[in-house]
């Protein structure tokens, strides 16, 4: 990973509000009616250039009312009640709002171009528990990740570079081996302090994923729990450093080691949170404290695997998916 091609990268310009009305509708690949979120696949061009319009993915999520607006919300905010039942004391409706830009109806996250690969990960696919067996990491899925080019994390170094986002950045902890840098994600609104969400991303970059940390990667994770416990608490009021869960993802969705951070009545994260997926900060650090500094490079894991993931078809033909037998 040269910073030679870190350097020559360049940011992609963000298509205006008038280019992204001609999206174009392809198909709906994914929606969770928990989240109140869709992921749609279609086609999108830009104005400045003569090429043809790319593959486009379109993430959009109604947001939560703000307790900002909540006072005004009946007198200012709701134009019309439209009456669908009633039942005794119980009466119920549909409603429309009136537009107002402090208050936005949705938030939406575009991928463009989004590549075959983006397509399979937001795609509706089946899911299956997967045992990923020391040998299994070292033959199948190490090879894999190493496979990876460079260019599909340089978002990851534009931010840690600050050529991007850099106006997020909430905390960053500049030291080389320890340090880090904290950024509100982006399924997060940054209003509703229930929902929060946060990613802290390490400046190193000898760390892809769970299975590479040991004992000399303790000062980090200790610091990364220490820092992040006083310094939330203090950036957001109301949130007490108990409230927080802080964690690590295996598979991770990107090979550079970054932490999540939510609040713990957050439970709406789509797999985030879930048992064979999230490995607790305060567990990781004990283990390979108390129990081997090797822990993870021994351990077997279990996790969730899509049908599309890339990984997928090799630890189906080992018979890596889980059965009474394994």
């Amino acid at each position: 990973m040269s910073s030679q091609n870190n350097d020559d990268s360049k940011i992609q310009r963000a298509p205006t509000s008038e280019e992204l009305k001609k999206f174009e509708f392809i198909q709906v690949l994914n929606e969770d009616p928990r989240t109140k979120g869709v992921c749609i696949l279609g086609k999108l061009k830009s104005s400045s250039s003569s090429e043809d319009p790319k593959d486009a993915i379109l993430l959009l999520e109604k947001l939560h009312f703000g307790s900002q607006e909540l006072p005004n919300l009946l007198k200012e905010r709701i134009l019309q009640w439209i009456s669908t039942d009633n039942n005794d004391i119980y009466h119920w409706y549909n409603g429309l709002l009136t537009k107002d830009e402090k208050f936005p109806d949705f938030k939406a996250t575009l991928i463009w171009p989004a590549t075959e690969a983006h397509i399979r990960k937001y795609s509706f696919q089946p899911r299956f528990l997967i045992r990923e067996t020391p040998h299994i990491y070292e033959t199948i899925v190490k090879p894999y990740i190493e496979s990876i080019p460079t260019s599909r994390i340089q978002w990851v170094y534009n931010i840690l570079s600050k050529k991007s986002e850099s106006e997020r950045i909430v905390l960053e902890v500049e030291e080389e081996s320890t340090g880090f840098i904290l950024l509100p994600d982006m399924k997060w609104d940054t209003v509703t302090l229930e929902n929060l969400y946060l990613v802290a991303i390490v400046h190193r970059r000898d760390i892809r994923c769970i299975r590479d940390l040991n004992d000399t990667h303790l000062p980090l994770l200790k610091n990364l729990r220490r820092q992040i416990l006083h310094f939330v608490p203090q950036k957001y009021p109301g949130i007490r450093s108990d409230e927080l869960r802080l964690f690590v993802h295996h598979l991770p969705s990107y090979y550079h080691f970054h932490v999540h951070v939510t609040h713990l009545r957050n439970d709406t994260i789509t797999g985030g949170i879930a048992i064979a997926k999230a490995y607790l900060l305060d567990d990781i650090i004990e283990n390979l404290e108390k129990f081997a500094k090797d822990y993870y490079k021994k351990a077997t894991l279990t996790y969730v695997l899509g049908e599309n993931d890339p990984l997928f078809s090799q630890m189906n033909d080992i018979g890596a998916r889980v059965t009474a037998d394994t």
